[in-house]
Parts: structure tokens; sequence; C-alpha cells
């Protein structure tokens, strides 16, 4: 493994003081909303250790992609934000505050998603004495908060519309339905106590579905821009045909 610079220095510091693992730290708060500009591009953030032992601590920050399955994956996103510290020792029972600026595009068109990484310092110890070297502590990757980043230009609004709704057949042969959900807005949604009105267009048929049944979407996040894609079941008393459907939740505001 390379390390840069800064990993070789803070090293030397933790094998000068000796720092043996911790077990558990927090990062608060967990989400935070930036302005691209202004008082609001920087956001104060506290590391506190709860651990009987000291703390090694690396910050960092990765943007946020999301696929239509709902899953993650990040890229780098160091050019776009400055932590200070990036790296922190707390001692056991301690607390430091992390500041962070976003430094990137100061009139995005729309909110932009990152997240925050607070992570134990995968570094091993050592102490080289009369040429021998001996492991004299380790701090090990033991916990990694991945907190919620987001930049909220002016203006920005969700508009989340059903995309396609139809019936599929799941790998044991039931009918399910498959809804996909288009964020056009230039803000994230969350989809909090959805409801759907679904029509079975042969028939005429209607039925509505609450947000118990719709377990799979409530609470659901949609990027800006992106669609998410969301199977339930085929809905009981719901004729098997052609669907159309209109989404409702609670907006935020």
């Amino acid at each position: 493994m390379k390390f840069s610079l800064r990993h070789i220095v803070f090293t030397c510091l933790l094998i000068f003081l000796g720092v043996q693992p911790a077990l558990a730290f927090k990062l608060l708060p967990m989400s935070r909303v930036f302005t691209p500009s202004g008082s609001g591009a920087t956001q104060s953030y506290e590391i506190v250790n709860d651990a009987n032992e000291p703390l090694a601590v690396e910050m960092s920050v990765v943007k946020r992609q999301m696929d239509i399955q709902g899953t993650e994956s990040y890229s780098d996103a160091d050019d776009d934000f400055l932590i200070y510290p990036p790296q922190i020792l707390l001692k056991a029972g301690e607390k430091q505050t992390v500041r962070v600026t976003w430094v990137g595009d100061s009139k995005p068109t729309l909110e932009l998603a990152y997240r925050l990484v607070a992570q134990q310092m995968p570094i091993e110890l050592q102490l080289n004495q009369n040429n021998k070297t001996r492991t004299v502590g380790q701090v090990k990757v033991l916990m990694r908060y991945m907190g919620s980043v987001f930049i909220r230009p002016q203006n920005v609004q969700q508009k989340v519309v059903v995309d396609t709704v139809k019936l599929q057949k799941g790998n044991n042969g039931v009918n399910e339905l498959a809804i996909t959900l288009n964020n056009q807005g230039n803000a994230r949604a969350i989809l909090k106590k959805p409801s759907l009105h679904l029509t079975i267009q042969q028939q005429g048929t209607t039925l509505d579905l609450n947000s118990e049944q719709l377990a799979a979407i409530n609470n659901a996040v949609i990027l800006a821009g992106n669609k998410r894609r969301f199977v339930i079941t085929w809905p009981v008393g719901l004729p098997v045909g052609d669907v159309s459907a209109t989404l409702n939740f609670e907006q935020q505001k």
C-alpha cells in the first residue's frame, strides 16, 4: 500500500503517542445542506470519541451516484471540498470540530450529492529499535461513517413522475408490478408516505395502494435527475393487464 506524505507524517505522530485501537466514535450530524456560495458553503461537524482509548480518524468526501436499483457508487471529490483538519487524534472521551468547505461550482443548476466519510486510520504502527522492528500498536478500520452532504442552490425543487409501470414475472413465476419513477426536478426527493393510484386500462378498474403496501418505496430517495425502479407483488384485487399509475407522497418543504 502506498501512503501520501500526510499519511507518513500522521503515522509518525501516532507512533510517538503509542496509539492503541479504539472501539467507537460518532460523526455529528449525519446530514448537512450546503449553499454553493456564501456563509452556508462552510459547515461544521463534530467527531466524538466514545471509546476508552485514543482514536485516529481520517475525513474525506466522495461524489455520490445512485443507479436505478438504488445502489450507490462513489468517486473522488477532493477538488470540490476543503476539510480542516483532514486527520485527527482524539483522546478517550474527547471530541473535535471539523470544518468542511465547498469550493466547487458556485452556480450549479441542480442539487449535488456527496458523502462525508469518517473512518479510523488503517495504519499498522511499528517502532524500529536496533535494526529490529516490533509492533507497538495498530489502528484498524473498525468503523466508518458516511454522512450525507448536499450542495443546494436556491429555488430547486423535486418533480417525481411515474416513468413506466408494467406487469412482469418474478423468479418463482408470481406476477409482479415493476414501477420506474423519474425525478425530473433539480432537487432530491424523499418518497415519504407514498400512495399509488393504479388503473387497468382495458377495464377501467382502479386500486389505491397506501404507504404500508408500498414498503419498498416508502422513504426511498431519488437524487435530482435520477430514476429508481421498484418491484412489488402484483396487488390483490387488481386484474392482470396493462396498467397506468399516478404517484403521490408528502412533499418536502
